[in-house]
């Protein structure tokens, strides 16, 4: 089988240098599994790699949707793996990274999220909760979701999707060895990054990229209005809150991100957990595990 690279983990723990790290080891292209990268516009908030970031590494599936447009788990899978399918054949080793676990999950266990047929069982089994303890339990799940959580009709069904996708035609496992990895580190220093990471979003033009969002008049449900990042800088846009009373709702709701993302990683059978210890010694360890492996 052929082996394709994922690097996972909470936001603001260095997947993206590694990865790069990586690339320039292995000979590699970076695929983004990242639900917020794949729009133009929003960079600053979505923490999105620079040019200079990618230090000629290159990158795929960033910056190719407009705001307003729609993209499914099911519509990654596809076109990630047409994409490894492409790197594979010009030699060289495809490196997924991105804290979006659905699309990792679909892409690892091969699930066809948009197909699923109800499931009466499961519905009833959820009548005795919420829609928080739905919504929650959804987070739980899938932590990059943008679900409208005050639609219960969507909210049953967005669980019955993640539990029950169909299997896709062809077995994916059968075809590439995905080498999954986490990116862990302890979580004080993460929180401590997200907090300087925000300020210096707002010293780079972060209100000034959700000013623009905010201009687009973007539906309710857009994922880019619903994303952390953007719209808990809206009311300092419309003049109902301070700056840094907004800085400190944007901090404290990614620290929760965070939460949700290390949460996620325990569903994953095969994960291998790297501490994180600096980017080139992190990519050191992670090419002795692949090494130790094979």
């Amino acid at each position: 089988m052929k082996d394709v690279i994922i690097i996972y983990g909470p936001t603001a723990v260095g997947k993206s240098a590694v990865a790069v790290e990586l690339a320039k080891r292995l000979n590699g292209e970076i695929i983004s599994a990242d639900s917020m990268q794949i729009y133009k516009h929003l960079n600053i908030g979505s923490a999105k790699v620079t040019k200079e970031e990618m230090q000629g590494i290159p990158h795929h599936l960033l910056d190719f949707l407009e705001p307003n447009e729609e993209y499914s788990a099911s519509q990654f899978v596809h076109d990630a793996l047409c994409l490894c399918e492409d790197i594979i054949s010009r030699k060289k080793t495809p490196i997924i990274v991105g804290g979006t676990g659905l699309y990792i999950n679909g892409l690892i266990k091969g699930f066809n999220f948009g197909n699923t047929s109800k499931n009466s069982e499961f519905r009833k089994s959820l009548d005795a909760l919420s829609n928080t303890e739905l919504y929650e339990k959804i987070l739980t799940i899938s932590p990059n979701s943008q679900i409208d959580k005050n639609n219960r009709r969507r909210l049953v069904r967005e669980l019955e999707k993640i539990n029950f996708g169909e299997p896709t035609n062809n077995s994916i496992n059968t075809h590439y060895n995905f080498r999954l990895f986490a990116l862990t580190d302890d979580r004080t220093k993460i929180y401590d990054r997200i907090n300087l990471r925000v300020d210096k979003m707002i010293k780079e033009g972060l209100l000034e990229e959700a000013k623009l969002i905010y201009s687009l008049n973007l539906p309710d449900d857009a994922l880019a209005i619903k994303a952390i990042g953007y719209k808990e800088l809206f009311p300092y846009i419309k003049q109902e809150a301070t700056l840094d009373e907004c800085a400190s709702i944007l901090k404290q709701k990614t620290r929760n991100y965070a939460k949700r993302q290390f949460t996620y990683m325990n569903q994953f059978e095969d994960l291998i957990k790297v501490e994180f210890c600096g980017v080139s010694e992190t990519a050191s360890k992670i090419i002795k595990l692949l090494e130790d492996k094979k």
